[in-house]
Formats: C-alpha cells, structure tokens, sequence
C-alpha cells in the first residue's frame, strides 16, 4: 500500500502473509472438480510427504522396509508410485483409459511427465490428472491397509474403487466437447455419451 492511499483490508492481509513461489506442480494437483482427500495426498507425495517404510526403518519405527506389495524391493515414495509391480499394473490401466502409453519408472518419471504432459484444463488432461491422484490416494490407503490392518484387496479390486471415484466426478460434468479423443476417452470409462455436446462448450469440466 502507498501512503496516503486508500485503505484496503485485503491489501494489508497480503502484505503480512509471507508469499511463496507457486510451485510447477500446482496445477497438476489443484484442478477443478478435484476430489479433496485425493488431491491432498497427491500434495503430499509430491512434497515427499509421506511416511514411507524406508523413513520408518531408519528411525527404528518398524523392522523392515520391505515393499508390502511382495515385489521384494524397499519401499520408497519413488517405488511406491509406481516402480512397484502392483502399483504400476494399476497406474498403467488408468493410463490405458485415458488413452496415453507409459513405460516404466517411479515417482521422479510420473511426477516429471504429468508436470510435462497435463497442461491445462480440457478434457483429457482433467481425467488424468483427476485418476493420477485416485490412484495415489488408492494405492496410499491399499498400502496401509495391508501394513495395519492386515486387510488386502486385489488389483482388480483397486482399480474398481479408482474407477467408481472418477467416473462419480465425470458425470457431474456438463459441455465436454464431443471431438474423436474425448469420445473414445468417454467409451473407455463407460461414460454416458449424453454429457458430450458436439461443437459446444471448451472441453473443459
């Protein structure tokens, strides 16, 4: 504020808060329409957030690191999401939807290819971040499931928690533009065909 100008509350509050630099990721995790506790925990692994068994273990918390996946690798948030076997079995389905290829890679790839790849806010871009963190979140939950309460579900089982979370976000959505990729996008997730408008709307949801 200058001196002398005319006062602004909203002002004075900016000038107190310490700013920070916005992050490249942000706009891979704060989308529209996102799921809270999925974008939460997809905040918390790229911030390396979690508390996985290798920063256990080396604390004496617990007595092995072991992924708990059975791939017999040590658990790290860059095996985790998604080098282990399970995991990536999972993420490379929801890929698979979204119409994109993957290769093989943890953490450091995916986190670097979606910051790379899903630019903006149009359809297909949207969908894949919003099943990036359903499976973080998914994957996260199966993860300490298994650690905790010594409950374990399926692959098959996972992605159908993911699916239903995602296809539940996608139906709430209106004007998604009817081109050739949201279309096959769409017959993928079994989406009803009546939220694509043809030649309406910016694709964006």
């Amino acid at each position: 504020m200058k001196r002398g100008g005319t006062f602004s509350l909203q002002q004075a509050w900016m000038s107190l808060i310490p700013h920070s630099p916005v992050v490249p990721w942000a706009n891979v995790v704060w989308i529209p329409n996102r799921i809270p506790k999925h974008s939460f925990c997809l905040w918390l692994t790229f911030r390396n957030g979690h508390k996985t068994l290798d920063k256990l273990h080396s604390i004496g918390v617990t007595q092995s690191d072991t992924c708990i996946f059975g791939c017999g690798y040590r658990e790290t948030i860059n095996h985790l999401f998604f080098s282990c076997s399970f995991t990536a079995s999972i993420w490379n389905h929801l890929m698979s939807l979204c119409e994109y290829s993957r290769g093989g890679g943890g953490w450091d790839v995916v986190s670097e290819w979606s910051i790379r790849k899903l630019q903006g806010h149009s359809f297909r871009p949207w969908i894949t971040k919003l099943s990036l963190a359903a499976a973080v979140y998914h994957c996260w939950v199966e993860r300490n499931n298994r650690l905790f309460r010594n409950s374990f579900r399926n692959r098959d089982s996972v992605i159908q928690l993911i699916v239903s979370d995602v296809e539940g976000k996608c139906r709430c959505l209106d004007r998604v533009v009817a081109n050739q990729l949201n279309t096959v996008i769409f017959h993928n997730w079994n989406l009803p065909p009546s939220l694509l408008s043809a030649g309406v709307g910016t694709g964006r949801p």
